[in-house]
């Protein structure tokens, strides 16, 4: 904690030499209670945020000016609550058209704004990146080194080289809207967190292992956000195909959010061939409160109803936004909880 209050302090002295931008926020996460069917187990008043959050983590802390900046991205471990680095980046500007990133780097096609996680057209990574933007064209080229701490890389005693993840994105944006596609080679391990299936391995000997592309369009039409993406997937051969579909919006106080996106498994039998992943959410915001309703299934096809409803509410208390709700898991085994969720950002 030491370590975190020197870094603000740090931050806050940089500011007024140099009248850089400085935020930062932290969040804290807990159960009021919960009951898992499974192990027949209770538990009151826990405390404790995922290690693994990385969308939304417990500490972030970013300084910046024109031509330069960093982030750094804490979390806690729900098990001991120590406090470990998760990202850090540092970019710059060389000119106004090319920023430059050294460490964490996050691209998208488009992401859906439920829960931020669920599209798989995101592209982060750590390792190197290059962004360049002029008159509504933006190229994104990354190398991602991941858990090799190398790009490119021999081991001895072989003669054939390794190359880990790359990949580029294009986009374009103007009065229709943004249209965008991505390449993304050699990527590895499960990069989304709700389908086990789709976790990637190695498939090919040689240079070239896997190949992930996509594209995708994104336009608001009288205050309602629309997003399209169609995702594709070849090792060996080509594996699967992911539409995703996703519109957002307000009509007075309700605000309402969809996301679906079927897998269409081109190797499979017919009766496995499809899948199908939702997610909703219906709010409507009072004053100072926003009551919502929220679901979650990754394949509302299977034969087995798994899924996992909130019932809620979100709000704010002077700097600190606050939100609880009450949730059900069905598997075999239902799970009941009341998660919260407490975050300060200046």
């Amino acid at each position: 904690m030491k370590k975190i209050i020197g870094i603000l302090l740090a931050g806050a002295l940089v500011t007024s030499a140099f009248a850089a931008d400085v935020s930062a926020a932290t969040k804290l996460k807990g159960n009021a209670f919960s009951y898992d069917g499974a192990g027949k187990k209770f538990e009151m008043f826990s405390q404790g945020n995922d290690s693994h959050d990385y969308a939304n983590p417990n500490l972030t802390f970013s300084i910046s000016d024109d031509r330069a900046g960093a982030t750094i991205k804490l979390t806690t471990d729900g098990s001991n609550l120590n406090v470990a680095q998760t990202t850090q980046t540092v970019w710059f500007k060389p000119f106004d058209f090319l920023k430059v990133s050294f460490g964490n780097y996050d691209f998208a096609l488009n992401k859906e704004t439920i829960l931020w996680t669920e599209s798989i057209t995101g592209l982060g990574g750590n390792g190197y990146a290059v962004s360049v933007n002029v008159s509504g064209f933006a190229l994104d080229l990354f190398l991602n080194q991941g858990n090799n701490n190398a790009f490119w890389f021999v081991k001895d005693g072989e003669s054939d080289p390794a190359i880990a993840e790359f990949g580029v994105k294009v986009g374009y944006s103007a009065d229709f809207g943004s249209i965008g596609a991505f390449v993304d080679i050699n990527r590895t391990g499960n990069r989304w967190t709700y389908h086990d299936k789709l976790s990637l391995i190695d498939q090919n000997d040689g240079t070239i292992k896997n190949v992930m592309f996509g594209a995708g369009y994104k336009n608001n039409f009288s205050g309602i956000d629309v997003f399209a993406n169609v995702v594709g997937y070849m090792g060996k051969s080509f594996d699967w195909v992911r539409p995703e579909l996703f519109v957002s919006g307000n009509i007075d106080a309700f605000g309402f959010g969809l996301f679906a996106a079927p897998v269409i498994w081109t190797n499979a039998d017919l009766n496995e061939a499809f899948e199908m992943q939702i997610v909703a959410k219906l709010s409507y915001a009072l004053n100072g409160v926003t009551p919502y309703i929220q679901f979650k299934d990754n394949n509302i096809l299977a034969k087995t109803f798994t899924s996992e409803i909130q019932v809620g509410a979100s709000g704010n208390l002077g700097l600190m936004g606050w939100k609880i709700w009450a949730q059900v898991e069905t598997a075999e085994k239902v799970k009941f909880s009341i998660p919260f969720e407490l975050t300060v950002s200046f």
